[in-house]
């Protein structure tokens, strides 16, 4: 059986410490690919043979291109950037942290922006090497009341679409995927109100944890992954169960969006009454 190692020498991952981004960096590992987490607290990281932590603060976009430049400089231009950092910040529009608004799209926006513009070039000169920029089925399906979580994900989405014009047929290879649910540490690690604001809220924060629990395990989104660095081909992949990786998408190409937007919004349980 073909192992990513045989195909690519070197990973750089963002955000690999915990969730989606730790299972991608153990997969590619174990398949012979020095790998690279970027994360604020690589002290975290399990000592593991071929994987490496390198500490790196995405909201400080300086550093951001002091750590690409150097990067590059010691190890050469990763076969692969997977641009996977995030987080959410929960919160009702009306109480949103401004500081919030920065950093969620300074990490989840500008960091992978800037990551790849060092990089494309020179993977485009190199004639070989793929990004992967990790979205969310947000773009086309938002959660409510995590505002800057949604735009961050879609721009990075639009992003993604201009890189696969500009690079078609040729180096890199730029895929934007998109999981759904997963049963990660989102939830846990996401920025909240101690004591959410209003009764609406905390019903939907409440279902939110109810179904990331029942969601299923990250090696699904592993699987998905895996086929999709050894096809090599840019484009748009959904990952998650059958339903959010296979039925939403089609509903979405076939529904009128205000239907799917009220959809959503039942859904997450919105409509309903404020006393409940």
């Amino acid at each position: 059986m073909k192992r990513l190692g045989d195909k690519y020498r070197t990973a750089l991952v963002t955000g690999g410490t915990s969730g989606l981004g730790l299972a991608f960096c153990e997969l590619l590992v174990n398949e012979g690919v020095e790998t690279f987490s970027a994360s604020r607290h690589p002290s975290k990281l399990s000592p593991i043979s071929g994987l490496h932590g390198l500490e790196l603060d995405l909201k400080d976009l300086s550093s951001v291109v002091d750590f690409a430049r150097s990067f590059t400089d010691e190890n050469g231009v990763p076969d692969l950037l997977i641009n996977n950092a995030g987080y959410g910040a929960f919160f009702d529009w009306d109480r949103f942290p401004e500081e919030e608004i920065d950093g969620q799209l300074d990490v989840m926006l500008k960091a992978p922006v800037i990551l790849s513009g060092i990089f494309a070039p020179i993977m485009a000169e190199k004639g070989a090497g793929g990004i992967v920029n990790v979205s969310s089925l947000a773009v086309q399906f938002p959660l409510p009341l995590l505002p800057l979580y949604n735009a961050a994900k879609a721009g990075l989405s639009a992003f993604s679409s201009s890189l696969i014009m500009e690079f078609d047929g040729r180096a890199p290879f730029v895929v934007d995927f998109r999981p759904g649910d997963f049963c990660t540490p989102f939830n846990d690690v996401a920025h909240i109100e101690e004591d959410l604001a209003s009764v609406r809220a905390a019903r939907v924060w409440r279902g939110m944890k109810k179904r990331l629990v029942c969601a299923p395990s990250p090696a699904k989104a592993v699987l998905k992954l895996r086929s999709t660095l050894l096809r090599g081909t840019s484009g748009v992949v959904y990952a998650g169960g059958f339903f959010q990786a296979s039925i939403l998408p089609l509903l979405y190409r076939i529904l009128p969006a205000r239907y799917l937007l009220r959809s959503v919004s039942c859904y997450h349980g919105l409509g309903k009454p404020s006393s409940d």
